[in-house]
């Protein structure tokens, strides 16, 4: 079964008036977000992920699923055991709130640095604090990737990583530019015997860890852990 943007939109409304929500909490963003200013595109992101957050619960609480979770039997029917329409019409939505909150992330990170580029080019002093909110101008809360197959101490093993954590985060590299894991294995080769600050969600609860790849280990890899895409 397929939807198209405007159908997908009245079907998931219909859907939430079935669960008691408030459909009118959940937004479908239509406009430009270049034409927004910082201010405006920072409140567009806490939306976004308020949002996310609530879906994800209503998805796994009332439906017992989650992003990768089968809805075809072995022999390709849907399943009679789940609501299949309803955890496609959540997941259809997440999906379009990720790209546009990655696309918020991508502004705000440049409009940010183009308003400490002003200040120098203004002659106003740079502040450690300044240059801290460059490295890091923004508190990401969307995980991108789920950790498995932890080998026992191994380096993830080591930093506390866990099966089943949600990676929010690896050093700068986060949801809207991971590149499908590709800058996360580049970041990992470029940071060997090197810490990187890990930001992870473990049962709704995040944490940071101090993650150093490594091949001085007794098994393959930097890692010795999987990642796998949300």
């Amino acid at each position: 079964m397929t939807f198209d943007e405007n159908s997908s939109d009245a079907a998931f409304r219909g859907l939430m008036k079935n669960l008691n929500l408030d459909e009118s909490q959940f937004k479908s963003y239509k406009t430009n977000f270049s034409q927004l200013t910082y201010d405006q595109l920072s409140t567009t992101k806490n939306e976004i992920e308020s949002q996310l957050s609530l879906l994800f619960d209503i998805l796994s609480n009332q439906y017992k699923a989650d992003m990768s979770t089968p809805l075809l039997t072995d022999d390709g029917y849907p399943r009679s055991d789940i609501d299949v329409v309803g955890i496609r019409l959540i997941r259809v939505k997440i999906i379009r709130l990720r790209n546009d909150v990655k696309l918020v992330y991508s502004l705000l990170e440049a409009k940010l640095i183009e308003r400490f580029e002003e200040q120098k080019n203004s002659g106003v002093p740079d502040t450690s604090e300044q240059s801290e909110q460059v490295r890091n101008p923004l508190l990401y809360t969307i995980a991108f990737a789920t950790v498995s197959e932890v080998v026992p101490h191994g380096p993830a093993s080591t930093s506390g990583l866990k099966e089943g954590d949600q990676i929010i985060s690896v050093d700068d590299i986060h949801a809207a530019n991971h590149n499908k894991l590709a800058n996360i294995s580049l970041k990992v080769r470029d940071s060997v015997d090197k810490s990187l600050s890990v930001i992870i969600l473990r049962n709704g609860t995040r944490q940071t860890l101090e993650l150093k790849p490594t091949d001085k280990w007794d098994g393959r890899g930097l890692l010795g852990c999987r990642l796998l895409p949300l």
